[in-house]
């Protein structure tokens, strides 16, 4: 059984883990909203990489838990002291190339002497996964070790940001009482054969 991130650090609290995650969603929502015919599978999955680390970047500036290390591709952030990044794919298939983003903990050896044994160097990552049409459909954020076991996950609630749901409990008016609509017959047109035919008499 995973931990709570917050387990492991007490800054990766549930708020700002779908803080972040939320911010992943919508902003990926906006960039769908913005194809054109001119688009094709690899010109959205760009625009919305960029898009995201532009949001993060601009976030970053007012938020003081929220800060960049890496504005590259790459494009690494942090959660407190906790760095993490993003990419788009199944969360049981992360990409080989974020295990090369582990940091090392060793204070966790201290703090969890009881517990299970908790590696001492951890990746931190969103897993983004979508539908054929791109559409955001999870975002998980987990911690693993160097050999890719998950220590700690959170499945980040995102239904409300990218459905755009409308409550309507509180939007409903009484009824209206509306006048009856007065009956009446459809006008009968002669076509051009009945007219010939009534002068060919």
């Amino acid at each position: 059984m995973t931990k709570s991130p917050s387990e492991i650090h007490a800054c990766l609290t549930n708020e700002r883990i779908d803080y972040v995650g939320q911010l992943i969603a919508r902003v990926r929502a906006e960039n769908l909203d913005a194809v054109e015919e001119r688009d094709n599978g690899w010109s959205i999955g760009c625009r919305a990489h960029a898009w995201v680390c532009s949001e993060i970047l601009q976030q970053a500036e007012d938020i003081p838990w929220l800060s960049v290390v890496d504005p590259s591709l790459r494009f690494i952030s942090k959660i407190g002291d906790v760095e993490f990044s993003f990419y788009k794919g199944m969360a049981e298939k992360p990409k080989k190339n974020i295990f090369t983003r582990a940091q090392s903990y060793p204070e966790l050896r201290q703090t969890l002497l009881f517990d299970l044994p908790i590696p001492e160097k951890l990746v931190w990552v969103y897993a983004v996964e979508t539908d054929l049409e791109g559409i955001t459909t999870n975002i998980e954020f987990f911690g693993m070790s160097e050999s890719g076991e998950v220590i700690a996950s959170r499945t980040v609630p995102i239904f409300d940001v990218t459905a755009n749901l409308v409550d309507v409990s509180n939007t409903e008016s009484e009824p209206v009482d509306l006048p009856a609509a007065s009956p009446s017959l459809p006008k009968i047109r002669k076509d051009k054969t009945s007219d010939s035919e009534e002068h060919d008499e």
